[in-house]
């Protein structure tokens, strides 16, 4: 059981740089005159359309829970906690509009929406790891499928640290290290889309090369896991490329102006992605056709 902590501790790493970075890349434009909230999103944000968001997510949250419990799948906390944590931090949008002048409301709200989608992409890279070597076989995966969940984490963090140090240069009052810094920011997250893109080649590898070997997949008791997978990924991968590109338009863009397209192309994605395990939750796929005589892999 000692190796199953090591993904999991690099989330909560990850989540540390990221508060980090949300402080120093979000809490550096106010503009004088200008309330903290409306200086940063350069709106007004929906009391109701947070109150909806963090009842979804809470509901959402729930029936993870359940699911986890009723399968005793630990493997998988990540999701429903993460889950949990997304569902308070728009609950703190209410709060926030009320008091646009809050930082530690704002931070915690900020702290609560930015950092759990890196647990939900942790839970598929975990999901994809035991899939490979519980269900079919070790050299259908380009990587070792034991060591995916580290590695891509280890790459979530180090595109973490490149938008914290982004963030800090965009503190500068010089005009050249601010531009730096919102390069530097945006290089982070572009690396990061590209890493999760990544993770989607090898999804989208090993998925070929065991139809290639005749498995008829949707005849295989494992078979859904990777549709499962590549479904919420694909919803991950529509939030990620819409942050590149708010990102891309600087503080003024579009997106960034428009409250919006923060639900239609950030939240509803993730929560999609997520709502998907409550109703296939990968457990009984995976027990269900385990190999025989398969070593059961603990380092999850």
């Amino acid at each position: 059981m000692r190796s199953m902590r090591s993904p999991n501790t690099l989330i909560i790493v990850a989540f540390l740089i990221g508060a980090v970075k949300a402080a120093s890349s979000n809490s550096t434009t106010s503009v004088e005159g200008l309330t903290l909230v409306s200086a940063v999103f350069k709106y007004d944000p929906s009391k109701a359309a947070a109150a909806v968001a963090g009842g979804l997510y809470s509901i959402a949250s729930i029936c993870l829970f359940v699911r986890l419990f009723m399968n005793k799948a630990w493997w998988g906390l990540c999701l429903p906690i993460a889950s949990t944590f997304m569902s308070i931090g728009f609950f703190m949008r209410i709060p926030m509009a009320m008091n646009p002048n809050s930082l530690p409301i704002f931070m915690v709200q900020e702290l609560f929406t930015l950092l759990p989608p890196a647990a939900y992409l942790a839970f598929n890279y975990i999901l994809y790891g035991r899939f490979i070597v519980n269900c079919v076989d070790r050299r259908y995966s380009w990587i070792k499928p034991e060591k995916v969940a580290q590695y891509f984490v280890i790459s979530d963090i180090t595109t973490f640290l490149i938008q914290g140090a982004g963030g800090g240069l965009e503190v500068s009052t010089k005009v050249t290290s601010e531009k730096l810094g919102a390069d530097v920011l945006l290089a982070g997250l572009i690396i990061q889309t590209l890493s999760f893109a990544l993770f989607m080649i090898l999804v989208a590898h090993a998925w070929h090369a065991i139809l290639r070997d005749g498995f008829l997949v949707r005849q295989e008791p494992w078979g859904p896991i990777l549709w499962i997978l590549m479904f919420s990924s694909t919803a991950y991968m529509i939030r990620c490329i819409y942050r590149v590109i708010e990102l891309g338009q600087g503080h003024g863009g579009y997106l960034v102006t428009h409250e919006i397209y923060f639900y239609l192309l950030d939240s509803l994605p993730l929560l999609i992605g997520i709502c998907t395990y409550i109703i296939f939750w990968p457990t009984k796929y995976l027990e269900a056709s385990a190999k025989p005589n398969n070593e059961m892999t603990e380092r999850y």
